[in-house]
């Protein structure tokens, strides 16, 4: 007898031991199992990794209120561009801009111009006004923010038709390489394709198109079959490669760049890196034509020309098997858009080996049978078109003559030089006022001057 009493419960009472034993045993085990997946890579390490990459990624995010081409809203932006020819030896040719979605709406005010043609005061011939809507309507799943005002064109190429042939990347999105797509002379879309391109497009002749692609490599440890640590924290290395089209927009095949640099036995170009994660960075393609290749031992004609930005490495690649022929490190820094000139030397966009007194980038001439280098701009006593710097990006194009070039900056200029003294001849400010855009998405600026991004200005003809 207890005297009416209840009898005494304990904590445990009423509670299955054997449930609470089985619930601690799957704890354990996913413990167990989350340790080994990120020792050992097993799944879902690949998720994991792609979400951590993609976060990282999305950490630098930029406002983007105001779309991708902006730089900087300033009330002492002028209107619109600010032309000006600084000598008399200046080109009369048409020129090539790229623009981007919302840009120059006050000429296409639906959608922006993707691209437009002007003479050498700046008024604008022909333009391309493409429907972003039908463009990016498919889009492939990306991370982040992929809208349409975060899409920009990061070059373009025009085919002898009119037609248009555009690379895309995306800001504040994952992966930041989108694709490829073609537009013709009115802007109506032809082809699209979702293959991670990104950098510049090149036309050849016949209507060939070449462009980079990116791809993804899990868990990489190692380069190859060497011992080279991939030395990349989140073990997904970009590896790149050259994608090759017809003109209507077909694969015709694909080089994979970072495999063949292991197989031509340049295994130190991916050794001393500043980015594990980003090995090679491909920024460049160019068909080396006849008179070059006649100049370079062993060079064919078809073989293509390459700039490998993390490595310093400009690189000549077998047309048919993608094995390295030539390959010239260190000469350049971060360089960019290297482009044959008539003697069979080569002009670069040299990012990071200027004179840091003069903005630090410059223009070098390299000639490929010595390995010399020449800086063409800005020489010694040069002040104009200074500071003269580009951290990325950075773009040349040589006129048909070899005589002059136009050298693009990504900050908002783009200026023609004269090869053999450096000289200035004439010059392109990239300002616009946006408030067509501004009124579309209902912001209210204190100004709606804006100076813009430039990817590229090249010399050009009128579409017929």
């Amino acid at each position: 007898m207890n005297g009416g009493k209840q009898p005494t419960r304990t904590w445990y009472a009423g509670i299955d031991l054997a449930r609470i034993m089985f619930v601690a045993s799957l704890c354990m085990m996913a413990f167990v199992y989350g340790v080994a997946t990120m020792q050992y890579r097993l799944f879902p390490y690949g998720v994991i990794m792609d979400a951590r990459s993609a976060y990282k990624a999305l950490r630098s995010e930029e406002d983007d209120a105001l779309f991708a081409g902006v730089i900087v809203l300033d009330p002492k932006a002028a209107a619109k561009p600010v032309v000006a020819t600084l000598d008399p030896e200046a080109g009369t040719e048409y020129l090539l801009v790229t623009g981007g979605p919302f840009q120059f709406m006050q000429r296409c005010p639906k959608y922006g111009c993707m691209a437009w043609i002007i003479d050498r005061k700046g008024n604008v011939l022909h333009s391309w006004e493409v429907d972003t809507d039908q463009l990016f309507g498919d889009l492939p799943k990306l991370s982040g923010r992929p809208f349409i005002r975060n899409m920009y064109p990061s070059g373009v190429a025009l085919d002898r038709d009119g037609s248009l042939v555009m690379v895309f990347q995306a800001r504040n999105a994952f992966p930041a390489q989108v694709g490829i797509a073609k537009v013709d002379r009115n802007g109506k879309l032809l082809w699209k394709r979702w293959d991670q391109n990104h950098h510049w497009p090149i036309v050849d002749r016949d209507g060939t198109i070449y462009a980079p692609y990116m791809y993804l490599a899990h868990n990489l440890e190692y380069f190859g079959h060497t011992p080279i640590e991939s030395r990349c924290p989140s073990g997904q290395v970009k590896l790149e490669g050259i994608a090759i089209y017809d003109h209507d927009g077909k694969p015709k095949r694909r080089i994979d760049i970072s495999k063949h640099l292991i197989s031509s036995n340049y295994p130190g170009l991916l050794y001393s890196l500043r980015d594990g994660c980003d090995p090679i960075h491909l920024n460049w393609i160019e068909v080396v034509n006849a008179s070059a290749a006649a100049k370079i031992p062993g060079v064919d004609a078809g073989d293509l020309l390459v700039s490998l930005r993390e490595s310093g490495t400009i690189g000549i690649i077998d047309k048919d098997s993608g094995e390295f022929k030539r390959q010239y490190t260190g000469r350049t820094a971060g360089q960019h858009s290297p482009r044959f000139l008539p003697d069979g030397t080569l002009l670069v966009f040299d990012n990071k080996g200027g004179d840091r007194a003069q903005g630090g980038s410059r223009i070098v001439k390299l000639d490929l049978a010595t390995g010399a280098v020449e800086t063409v701009f800005p020489r010694p006593g040069e002040t104009r078109q200074l500071p003269f710097f580009s951290d990325v990006a950075g773009h040349i194009d040589v006129s048909a003559d070899g005589r002059r070039a136009l050298i693009t900056v990504k900050s908002g200029r783009s200026f023609e030089i004269d090869i053999a003294t450096g000289r200035p001849l004439w010059s392109y400010v990239s300002n616009f006022d946006i408030a067509p855009y501004l009124k579309l998405q209902g912001i209210n600026a204190k100004t709606s001057r804006a100076t813009q991004k430039l990817w590229d200005v090249d010399y050009c003809r009128l579409p017929e």
